[in-house]
C-alpha cells in the first residue's frame, strides 16, 4: 500500500510499528525501555485504574488521565505512557513534537524522565501516516479503552497464539471483531495497518473507504456501509491493484493525485438503480436497514467458462486442478467458511439443540432463532432469519418426549432432546447428549471453532450431466428420502447441486465459491437449467439484503414456495459463484450446442498437446504417432474428432504403447467410423512390417457348396485386427514416417 506519503516515507513509522507488535503486543516487554511493561498484570492495572474509574469531570484529558493514573504503580504509569505513544502514533494532524510531550509527560508520572534522544521519539518516527479527524482527539478517552481492551484480550492467549494472529489477516480479524467497542473506533483501523501496511490502506476510518470505492464505482453507497471491515480491505486492494496496472511504475496514494480526484469529485449520493423483477424495488430507507450482505468479489466478474475438445486432451483434469482454487486448508479456514461447511451436513435438529447448548440456559423461540448459528443455517438455506420462525417450533415440539406436560401434539419423533417450561422457554432435557450424539458432535465441533479444524473446507460442487439429468436433480425436484427415526421412504422437496450451491455463495459472500459441471453437453440444457439460464449471466446475478430482499440482479420464484410454511427468499444467482464446464466434442459438436447456453458462456478449446507427449518409446516419437493419426481423422472426418494426448501419456514402453492401441485408440476408432475397420485401417496405414489391421479376402467358392446365387458378390474382404504381439516399433513409427509435412525420424 502506500508507504510513501506526499514527500514523506513512512518507513522508519511502519518499522516501529512493527517492532512495538513485536515486543508489546506479542512478546510482554517495552518500546521505550529494556523493561517489561506489556505484561497481563500491568495491563489489567491500567484497565481497572482508567476504565473502571472513568471521570467525567471537565478537566482535560491529560489532566483527568494523570488524576486516574495516581492509583498505578511506576510501571503502570510507564506503559500508559507507551499506549499514548500507540495512540498517537498514526494521526498526521498532531506534530511530531506535540506527541513528543504528552509521552514524555505521562511517563515523567513514575518520577523517571524518558530521554527525548529515544529512537522511538525521533521525529521520522512520530510524523504520522494520515488523518485522524476532530473526533479521534476529541474522544481519546474511548480510543484509549478501546487499547486497553486489545490488550487484555491479547495477553489472554499464548505467545505463540499471538504471534499466529498477526502472521495471519484472516485470524487477525476474526480476533479484532472478537474484541468489544464503545462503538466505531478508529484506532481498530489503525492498528490493521500497521499490522498489514501492504494489504490495508491507510485509512483511520471507514467514511473514506466507502467513498473512494463509490466513487470509483465499486458498488452503492448504501451497499457499501453493510460491508465489514475486511470486505472493504479487500476491495480496496483489488481496486488499487487495477490503479497500479492502469497507472504502472507510478507510486499510487488514494490520497494524491491521480487517484483523489477520481473519488472527491463524484457525487457521493448517487447510487446505482437496481431492477429486481420479482420483488419491488426497495423503498427509500435508512442505511443501517438497507444494509447489504455484499461479496467484496462482486466487482469480480463471475466466470462462466466451458472448456471443450476431443476426448483424451485432459478436460477432466483440468477441472480438477481448478478444485485448489476453492479449497481452504485446515489451518487457512476462515471462519465463515468454515462455519457454512461444518453446517452443510446437519439439519435444523441439530443446530438447534447446539444453539440451546451454547445459550446455556431455558431460552423462548425468538432468543434461539437470534443465535449466531440458526442465522448461518437460515442464510446456508436462503431463507431470512424471521422466515424460520415455525421451522422452530415445528423441530422444538416433534422432538419433546411424550411425557412433556407442556407440549401437546400427536406427532412426536426420537431423538427426545427438547422439553417446554411453563414460562414459555425451551430448555434441553436432561442426558440429551446420549439422546442424540450428532447434535452433541456439532455442538463440541461449533464450541471448539475453525481453529480446530482437521480437514480442507471445499467451496464448490461437481455434478456430471446425462441424458436423463434434470431439472429436478439440478435445481429442485421432489424426491425419495429416508428417514433416519424409523428407516420409512418419505417424498419431499429436495435442493439439487446447483440450488445448493447458490445457497453456500449467498451465505457466505466474502468467499468465491464454484460449480464444476462435467460433460455439460450431455444433457438437455434447456430442460436442466429451465428459467435459470438468465439468472447465471454476470450482469443478472442477485444481490440480496440481510432480510432476504432482492436490491440487485434477477430472482425468480421456485418450485415449492408458494405452498412452503416458512418464508423463502425468491431464487437468485449469487455473484461470487463461477460456473465451469467440460464438453468432449466427439459427443456433439459445439456448434450444436444450446444457443442459448453458448451466449451466456465462454469458451476455451484444449486439442491434444504434442508437446507434452514428447516421449520417445523404442524409437517412436509418441507425438509425432499421434499427430499422424489426427491429420488422417481430421481429414476423413473433422477436427471435433480427434484423439487427446492423455490416451498415451502413461506408454513408457513398447507394450504400453501397444495396450493403449489395442484397448483403447482401436475401440475408439471403431465408435468413429461405425465399426468401418475399412476406414480403421486407413488412419492406421503403416509402411512398417506388420499392419495393425490387415484386410483378407474371402471368396464364395471356397465357403459355399452350391452355386452362386444371383446378387451375392463372388468375392469381398474383411479387415481383423492382428495380434497386438505382432506389433513392433517399425509398424507405429511407419505411420508418420515419410509423411507429408512431418521430418523423419532419425
Amino acid at each position: 500500500m502506500a508507504r510513501k506519503v506526499h514527500d514523506r516515507d513512512v518507513a522508519p513509522l511502519l518499522s516501529a510499528a512493527q517492532r512495538w507488535i513485536e515486543r508489546c503486543i506479542c512478546a510482554d516487554e517495552s518500546l521505550l525501555s529494556d523493561r517489561s511493561l506489556w505484561t497481563p498484570p500491568l495491563v489489567e492495572e491500567l484497565r481497572s485504574a482508567f476504565v473502571d474509574h472513568p471521570d467525567a469531570g471537565d478537566d482535560d484529558f491529560m489532566t483527568k488521565l494523570r488524576g486516574q493514573m495516581q492509583a498505578a504503580s511506576p510501571a503502570g504509569r510507564q506503559l500508559m505512557a507507551e499506549m499514548m505513544w500507540v495512540l498517537l502514533l498514526f494521526p498526521s494532524n498532531i506534530g511530531a513534537e506535540k506527541k513528543r510531550q504528552h509521552v514524555q509527560e505521562v511517563w515523567s508520572w513514575s518520577e523517571e524522565t524518558l530521554p527525548p534522544d529515544n529512537p522511538m521519539l525521533e521525529s521520522e518516527v512520530l510524523q504520522g501516516v494520515g488523518s485522524a479527524g476532530a473526533a479521534y482527539n476529541n474522544l481519546r478517552w474511548k480510543e484509549l479503552a478501546y487499547l486497553i481492551s486489545l490488550a487484555q484480550s491479547m495477553k489472554s492467549k499464548s505467545t505463540s497464539d499471538r504471534k499466529a494472529i498477526f502472521e495471519d489477516y484472516e485470524r487477525f480479524m476474526e480476533w479484532i471483531e472478537s474484541v468489544p467497542r464503545d462503538g466505531d473506533r478508529q484506532f481498530r483501523h489503525m492498528l490493521r495497518y500497521f499490522a498489514y501496511p501492504d494489504r490495508v490502506e491507510r485509512m483511520s476510518s471507514n467514511r473514506d473507504r466507502i467513498s473512494v470505492l463509490q466513487g470509483f464505482k465499486v458498488a452503492s453507497r448504501a451497499q457499501l456501509k453493510g460491508w465489514t471491515d475486511r470486505q472493504l480491505d479487500d476491495a480496496l486492494l483489488k481496486l488499487r491493484s487495477e490503479c497500479d496496472a492502469k497507472y504502472p511504475g507510478k507510486a499510487l496514494d488514494f490520497y494524491e493525485p491521480p487517484l483523489e480526484a477520481l473519488w472527491r469529485s463524484a457525487k457521493q449520493d448517487e447510487e446505482p438503480v437496481a431492477a429486481p423483477v420479482v420483488q419491488e424495488p426497495l423503498a427509500a430507507e435508512s442505511s443501517s436497514q438497507r444494509a447489504v450482505a455484499t461479496p467484496i468479489l462482486q466487482m469480480a466478474a463471475p466466470t462462466n467458462l466451458i472448456v471443450y475438445g476431443p476426448p483424451g486432451t485432459g478436460k477432466t483434469h483440468w477441472l480438477r486442478e481448478r478444485f485448489k482454487d476453492y479449497t481452504d486448508a485446515p489451518n487457512n479456514v476462515d471462519p465463515e467458511s468454515w462455519l457454512q461447511e461444518t453446517l452443510t451436513v446437519h439439519g435444523w435438529r441439530s443446530v438447534i439443540a447446539a444453539a440451546l447448548a451454547d445459550i446455556g440456559r431455558p431460552a423462548r423461540v425468538p432468543e434461539i432463532r437470534a443465535h449466531r448459528w440458526v442465522h448461518a443455517k437460515a442464510k446456508q438455506r436462503g431463507r431470512a432469519p424471521a422466515g424460520v420462525q415455525a421451522t422452530l417450533w415445528g423441530y422444538l415440539q416433534e422432538h419433546t418426549p411424550e411425557t412433556s406436560k407442556t407440549v401437546n401434539i400427536s406427532i412426536r419423533r426420537p431423538p427426545y432432546l427438547f422439553d417446554k417450561r411453563e414460562s414459555g422457554d425451551w430448555q434441553l432435557i436432561l442426558g440429551w447428549q446420549e439422546q442424540d450424539d450428532e447434535s452433541a458432535q456439532l455442538w463440541r465441533t461449533l464450541k471448539a471453532g475453525p481453529k480446530a479444524a482437521t480437514e480442507a473446507i471445499h467451496r464448490y460442487k461437481v455434478v456430471t450431466f446425462h441424458p436423463s439429468f434434470t431439472y429436478e436433480d439440478f435445481v429442485r425436484g421432489i424426491r425419495p428420502v429416508r428417514t433416519a427415526e424409523d428407516g420409512t421412504t418419505q417424498f419431499r422437496l429436495v435442493d439439487g447441486k446447483f440450488k445448493q450451491i447458490c445457497d453456500d455463495a449467498h451465505a457466505n459472500p466474502g468467499k468465491r465459491y464454484a460449480l464444476f459441471i462435467d460433460e455439460i453437453n450431455r444433457a438437455n440444457i434447456a430442460k436442466v437449467f429451465g428459467d435459470l439460464i438468465t439468472l447465471i449471466e454476470p450482469d443478472k446475478r442477485a444481490v440480496f439484503d440481510a432480510q432476504g430482499r432482492l436490491v440487485e440482479g434477477l430472482a425468480v420464484h421456485l418450485p415449492g414456495e408458494e405452498e412452503a410454511d416458512s418464508a423463502e427468499r425468491p431464487f437468485g444467482v449469487p455473484k461470487n459463484l463461477d460456473i465451469y464446464g467440460t464438453m468432449n466434442t466427439a459427443d456433439r459438436s459445439i456448434a450444436l450446442l444450446d444457443v442459448a447456453l453458448r451466449r451466456r458462456f465462454q469458451f476455451e478449446e484444449r486439442g491434444p498437446d504434442y508437446e507434452t507427449l514428447s516421449t520417445v518409446v523404442e524409437g517412436v516419437q509418441l507425438g509425432q504417432l499421434l499427430q499422424r493419426i489426427n491429420d488422417r481423422l481430421e481429414y476423413l472426418l473433422d477436427r471435433d474428432h480427434r484423439i487427446g494426448h492423455a490416451y498415451l501419456m502413461k506408454a513408457q514402453t513398447l507394450e504400453g504403447v501397444r495396450e493403449a492401441f489395442a484397448k483403447q485408440l482401436i475401440p475408439l476408432l471403431q465408435e468413429y467410423f461405425f465399426d468401418d475397420f475399412s476406414r480403421v485401417a486407413l488412419v492406421l496405414s503403416t509402411i512398417g512390417d506388420q499392419a495393425f489391421v490387415k484386410e483378407e479376402p474371402l471368396s464364395f467358392a471356397r465357403l459355399f457348396v452350391r452355386r452362386q446365387l444371383d446378387g451375392v458378390p463372388g468375392d469381398r474382404s474383411r479387415f481383423i485386427v492382428t495380434s497386438p504381439a505382432s506389433w513392433t516399433a517399425s509398424s507405429f513409427r511407419g505411420i508418420y514416417e515419410d509423411a507429408p509435412g512431418v521430418i523423419p525420424t532419425a
